[in-house]
């Protein structure tokens, strides 16, 4: 990470409204999900944990990620999809929204926030990606890759899983 960039996570409700708002814009703004702020900020809110890096100095928000909780269509769509089986999974939270500002990319950022939502997992989780630097991030950060690609509206997005409690080295 940079010296110019300082972590943070935690929960998204602790958040000051300004926060939380440029949150929202981030991920929006960095096409990560469909919908408005309005409607993205509803979603953040119920999210379990999230992870920021802000700018030194401005305090300026240029990354975030986030441990959510998908609806369980979302979820079986996804396991679907990938030809997998969704065993173990059926009530897992999702690892999301990962997002750098476009004047902070190509810094290597965002894998200090993957990073920091696998650090605070307790119970199975999955990713979905269809980038390569993504595919990285997830596997260093203990994922697993399962089944199939599929396409989505970028490229041919993959499946990704973890079980915190059997990672490597525990």
């Amino acid at each position: 990470m940079t010296d110019d960039i300082y972590p943070w996570a935690g929960n998204f409700n602790d958040l000051a409204p300004d926060d939380q708002r440029a949150v929202a814009q981030l991920v929006v703004r960095g096409e990560a999900v469909a919908g408005t702020v309005d409607d993205l900020l509803a979603r953040l809110k119920r999210t379990r944990c999230v992870a920021l890096l802000r700018e030194v100095g401005t305090d300026r928000i240029v990354g975030a990620a986030a441990w959510k909780q998908p609806v369980a269509t979302y979820r079986r769509e996804n396991f679907t999809k990938a030809c997998a089986q969704i065993a173990g999974f059926e009530a897992a939270a999702e690892l999301g929204y990962v997002v750098i500002a476009p004047d902070m990319q190509g810094k290597q950022l965002s894998g200090g926030l993957v990073a920091a939502i696998a650090e605070k997992l307790t119970e199975p989780t999955f990713a979905t990606t269809d980038s390569n630097t993504m595919r990285n991030n997830l596997e260093r950060s203990g994922f697993t890759r399962v089944g199939g690609e599929w396409q989505g509206k970028k490229g041919f997005l993959s499946l990704w899983t973890i079980i915190p409690s059997i990672r490597e080295g525990q």
